[in-house]
């Protein structure tokens, strides 16, 4: 890309948000739908989020697609949008992006606030865990468009790169998250290593709490799996 976009971010010591400046930055190897210009991963935050207002109703209609449309999940989709309340929360959304078109995104809060994990998975969480910290940071909503088997492997790669490498800025050491198998897998097939911290079965499908530690390693892991692909 071009232009070089700044935008800022800081792992809050509460739920709000200091802000640094890092950069929204190509998706390497990553070509747009055209094979012309390559895709972008872009970082949207409450400072400059009115600046990504089409991304963001892209980012809202692609998971009601996936999460009501594909996966049948009994999650709230008003004009063809998912939201929870989670988003009214100063989330942090990293976008995978070709144009106006929004291909896989995700939802990343401090622990130090509201979480999913403790609000609406609890019973995942393992008796006696210390899951709430200024480097624990919740990843959820991860989810990926209707794309071969191999660009969406690049685009979960792309996402969870990004993710990695704002850890590696901000001092956040762990990511965790609940998911369901098909998501944990597509991420270990992506070299997003996790530990299992728990399970339910309440919503039907089997629901895995999960922690990834995050470090030059993962990164480097990921970024490497993604070249083979």
């Amino acid at each position: 890309m071009s232009e070089h976009v700044t935008i800022t971010i800081e792992p809050a010591r509460k739920p709000e948000y200091k802000r640094r400046e890092i950069a929204c930055y190509p998706s390497p190897g990553n070509r747009g739908a055209a094979g012309g210009k390559a895709a972008a991963i872009v970082v949207v935050e409450p400072h400059n989020a009115a600046g990504h207002l089409h991304l963001l109703h892209e980012m809202f209609r692609l998971r009601a697609h996936v999460f009501r449309g594909r996966l049948g999940w009994d999650v709230g989709v008003t004009d063809d949008m998912e939201r929870d309340r989670f988003d009214d929360l100063m989330p942090v959304y990293i976008i995978d992006a070709d144009g106006p078109t929004v291909r896989g995104s995700l939802r990343l809060l401090p622990t130090t606030g509201p979480t999913l994990s403790e609000e609406t998975f609890s019973d995942t969480i393992p008796d006696g865990a210390a899951l709430s910290a200024p480097t624990i940071w919740e990843c959820s909503r991860l989810c990926v468009g209707d794309y071969p088997a191999r660009t969406q492997v690049e685009i979960a790669a792309n996402l969870l790169i990004a993710v990695g490498k704002l850890c590696l800025r901000h001092g956040i050491e762990t990511i965790i998250a609940n998911t369901h198998l098909k998501i944990m897998r597509l991420c270990q097939r992506v070299g997003f290593d996790v530990e299992i911290l728990g399970q339910t079965d309440r919503f039907g499908e089997r629901v895995f709490l999960c922690s990834s530690e995050m470090n030059a390693a993962t990164v480097a892991r990921i970024e490497l799996r993604r070249s083979t692909v």
